[in-house]
């Protein structure tokens, strides 16, 4: 291949570089420059965690509703037929339950019927012809008063779904960190490629007068031969930023999703022309920890999590109490009075008094040692989340005042260079330099300008994690 075809080649390459995108996108992509908000409502719609925690809530409201139903009125009936013996008789007891949340208490209504013959010794079992009507009240006076099985879970249901919340923000707050930092990325990686290109395009340009020069006598032939290495060597350069381009596209795209769900890589095209201006600080690091203190979800899941631990300690701690239960009862019969038996029709109060007194009590006992170390787990990963919010806070807001510093020297830095470079070519062209520091310097020029680009991309990760550092959802 002869030098000129060398030189076409390359200048291919590099306009078929700059013009093609990899087609990995699942889904037709507009042409427009893709932004920040956008790609942050994508993820809003359809990102699959999202969707995940949201159904979590869903679970939550779930088993709420399943806890509440532990207060279902309930209603029991009994019937009992004795059609052969020496006591022929016929019975049904119906009761409704209500349970309360008001300090255990369960209101009951029933009716019994009882026909027949009975015994002396269940002769309460008769009743007039139309059955007994009985209405009363449970009270549980020690065990299951303050608290109990029903009201615990209720209680920690409803914690639960405060929970939920809490996670699905957490989640909302961690993925909108995620997408920004690979869209900042992405966004930087484009502009290393567009460095490449410039670069690959001087050594490409610089070729053909090379050429001219040379035939003039004015250069010797080995100063083309440099340059054509340069050019081999920035092509090298090129292929790197295309790759990293490439994969900061397929990471990003892992956060953006078309309407079936499916991952959008977006196009070259699509990439901004360049990362934004530094945005400077203006709340002081107090307000910084206040705003992360107020909305930062993690201390409050394990605040949440030592109050459901109490419940349950304290629902242990209640069953190790006996068991005195208070049961009143009124009672009346209904019907015509039946000769030579007793006047059931007279209204009847009871009174009865339960008692359940456990002898070891062994499995409450370990709940309520299991609880209270829990509950102190949850405390003191209480205190160091708090202190890890505070040191994040701290940490991407010192980031970003140093990467305002770094972006200021970068830009220095950057100035100066294509001054150096600039100054060099013309002295190249008027005899006075090489071609060798030429390249030197041109190199020099990139990299400043890649450091600059490094500045930017950093002062743009520390904005994203001071916002993640705050709980910030945007």
């Amino acid at each position: 291949m002869t030098r000129a075809q060398k030189i076409l080649a390359s200048v291919c390459l590099l306009l078929t570089l700059a013009t093609t995108t990899r087609a990995h996108a699942t889904a037709p992509e507009s042409e427009t420059v893709l932004t920040l908000p956008h790609v942050l409502a994508l993820v809003e719609r359809s990102f699959p965690l999202l969707k995940a925690a949201e159904l979590d809530q869903a679970v939550a409201e779930a088993e709420l509703l399943s806890a509440e139903g532990g207060f279902d009125t309930s209603w029991k009936t009994k019937s009992t037929l004795l059609p052969l013996g020496y006591y022929n008789s016929a019975r049904v007891e119906s009761v409704v339950e209500m349970p309360t949340a008001i300090w255990g208490a369960t209101p009951f209504v029933g009716w019994r019927y009882g026909r027949g013959e009975f015994p002396s010794y269940d002769a309460k079992s008769q009743t007039l012809e139309y059955g007994e009507v009985r209405a009363g009240v449970d009270i549980p006076l020690l065990r299951n008063g303050p608290t109990d099985r029903r009201r615990a879970a209720l209680g920690r249901s409803l914690i639960a779904r405060e929970l939920s919340t809490l996670n699905l923000q957490a989640q909302r707050v961690e993925v909108v960190r995620l997408a920004s930092l690979r869209y900042w990325t992405w966004v930087a990686a484009g502009q290393r490629l567009s460095i490449a290109r410039e670069l690959l395009r001087l050594a490409i340009d610089r070729d053909s007068a090379l050429g001219e020069r040379i035939e003039q006598g004015d250069l010797p032939a080995f100063e083309r031969l440099d340059n054509a290495r340069a050019i081999e060597q920035r092509k090298s350069q090129l292929a790197v930023a295309q790759r990293g381009v490439e994969q900061a596209a397929i990471d990003l795209s892992l956060m953006l999703r078309n309407e079936a769900g499916k991952p959008i890589v977006p196009a070259q095209q699509r990439l901004p022309d360049a990362l934004p201006e530094p945005q400077t600080q203006s709340q002081p690091l107090t307000d910084q920890l206040a705003l992360a203190k107020d909305n930062r979800v993690e201390p409050k899941r394990f605040a949440l999590q030592a109050d459901s631990l109490e419940i349950e300690r304290a629902f242990a701690k209640n069953q190790l109490l006996p068991g005195l239960d208070l049961q009143i009862v009124g009672s009346t019969d209904m019907g015509r009075a039946i000769p030579s038996r007793p006047d059931l029709s007279q209204p009847v109060l009871e009174l009865s008094l339960f008692v359940d007194v456990p002898l070891q009590a062994r499995v409450m006992r370990g709940r309520v040692r299991a609880a209270e170390a829990q509950a102190n787990r949850s405390r003191l990963q209480l205190d160091y989340a708090r202190d890890t919010v505070a040191s994040e806070v701290q940490d991407a807001f010192s980031a970003l005042r140093i990467s305002c510093e770094r972006i200021e020297a970068a830009r220095a830095e950057v100035a100066a260079a294509r001054e150096l470079e600039e100054g060099e070519r013309i002295r190249f062209e008027h005899g006075d330099s090489q071609l060798l520091i030429v390249n030197l310097r041109e190199q020099q020029t990139a990299e400043a300008r890649l450091r600059e680009v490094e500045a930017l991309l950093d002062h743009q990760r520390a904005h994203v994690m001071l916002k993640a550092a705050r709980g910030e959802l945007r």
